[in-house]
């Protein structure tokens, strides 16, 4: 069962997705991972920035983004105390 904060992005992003000329199933869209991925890979590509915000929120929730969240601020951390530049 999904939390009622995905729901409410699905119901937005079926709106959205109507504008823009595409029609969703929602059904499919939760049960079939590789529909999901598609289709939101699709809507990414849209100038709406609204419409591109849940797509990735979306893409985060369902496990279709690799990238581990937080990781550039590791990164960060591990290179703040290296020394870069020239002589002081």
């Amino acid at each position: 069962m999904l939390d009622p904060a995905t729901l409410a992005l699905l119901a937005k992003l079926k709106v959205l997705a109507k504008k823009t000329g595409i029609n969703l199933d929602l059904v499919k869209m939760t049960g079939d991972k590789g529909y999901a991925e598609l289709t939101l890979k699709e809507l990414s590509n849209s100038d709406d920035a609204e419409l591109v915000l849940i797509v990735v929120q979306l893409m985060n929730q369902f496990g279709l983004i690799d990238a581990p969240a937080g990781s550039s601020k590791s990164e960060d951390k591990k290179g703040g105390d290296r020394y870069i530049g020239a002589l002081r």
